[in-house]
Parts: C-alpha cells; sequence; structure tokens
C-alpha cells in the first residue's frame, strides 16, 4: 500500500497523541471526520501502523540496555529468531547479514541480570546459537518515532533522484 501525503500528515497528528480525537485532526487538516476515520482504520488493517503507549524505558526501571549480536547454526536462524522475538527482555529482533545473523536488543534491571541473560537464558532457550557479542549500551542518545522527519527525508531523496534521472537522460 502507497502512503499518500494525507496519511503521512495523520500519522504525523498521531504520532504526538495516539488519542487525539479524530474531528481535531480532521480540523488542523481541512477535511471531513469520517476521511480520517477511515483512513486510519485502512491503516490500522494494512499493518502500517499500531496506535499504542511507548514507555520511557528509562522512567520505567530498566538499568541496563544492550545489543547483543547472534551466530545460529546455519538452517535455524529463523527459528532461533522466532524464539528470541517471544522473550519479555527482548524488545528488537532483527536478521542480518555479516558478522551476526541475528541483532537483538535487550532491557534488564541490573548487569548481573544482562549476565544471567547473555550467560543462561540464551543458550537454554536457544540451543542453535553458536556464539554472541554484547554490546550494553552507556547512553541512548536518540530513540527516535518521529516521522515528520523520516517523511522529510525520504521526499528529499526521492526527489534528488527524479532530478538525477532527468539529467541523465539529457546527457
Amino acid at each position: 500500500m502507497q502512503l499518500d501525503e494525507l496519511d503521512k500528515a495523520i500519522i504525523i497528528a498521531l504520532e504526538d497523541d495516539g488519542r487525539r480525537p479524530f474531528r481535531d485532526i480532521a480540523r488542523d487538516l481541512g477535511i471531513a471526520e469520517s476521511t480520517i476515520r477511515s483512513r486510519v482504520a485502512r491503516l490500522q488493517e494494512n499493518r502500517l501502523i499500531h496506535i499504542t503507549a511507548v514507555g520511557d524505558p528509562l522512567q520505567l526501571g530498566v538499568e541496563v540496555a544492550a545489543i547483543i549480536l547472534i551466530r545460529a547454526r546455519p538452517g535455524t536462524v529463523t527459528r532461533t529468531a522466532a524464539t528470541l522475538a517471544k522473550l519479555p527482555h527482548v524488545r528488537f529482533v532483527g536478521t542480518s547479514f555479516g558478522q551476526a545473523d541475528i541483532v537483538i536488543q535487550t532491557l534488564h534491571s541490573s548487569v548481573k541480570q544482562l549476565h544471567a541473560f547473555v550467560s543462561e537464558e540464551l543458550p537454554e532457550r536457544c540451543p542453535d546459537i553458536t556464539s554472541t557479542e554484547t554490546f550494553q549500551l552507556a547512553e541512548v542518545l536518540k530513540s527516535s518515532w518521529d516521522w515528520r522527519e523520516w517523511f522529510a527525508q525520504s521526499e528529499r531523496e526521492a526527489e534528488a533522484d527524479r532530478a538525477g534521472a532527468a539529467s541523465e537522460g539529457r546527457g
């Protein structure tokens, strides 16, 4: 599904307050409330947005955040990643190319808990893991859910691509 400018404006309006009344968004955008309601429903049905609470980990008692690079036995990456995605300490799971097969972000209440997670829980729950490399984050400088920046940068890149294609056609 391709996002249009109205979809992007609705997402931006909801990122500040996901509970914002549709009538307020409609008024600000100069369109009917029913349009906002149907667009949000379509965005949710297509799994492009989820309206949810996003907690601040530091305010919620998280003392330790870590990024863990994981290698798994060939043929087991998808199954291992799916298992990792079910663990409560794991906040992000992605498969990758290169030195790691899987990259995860974990949150813990202490360094001791992070150590127990890496040394005991991971091998027990995911026996196909062959190695891990853990990076404990000292400070999080940015953790953004700001779609304004993304949409603006994406549009600038698309314009640059169009300009480049147009100049290649002239040369």
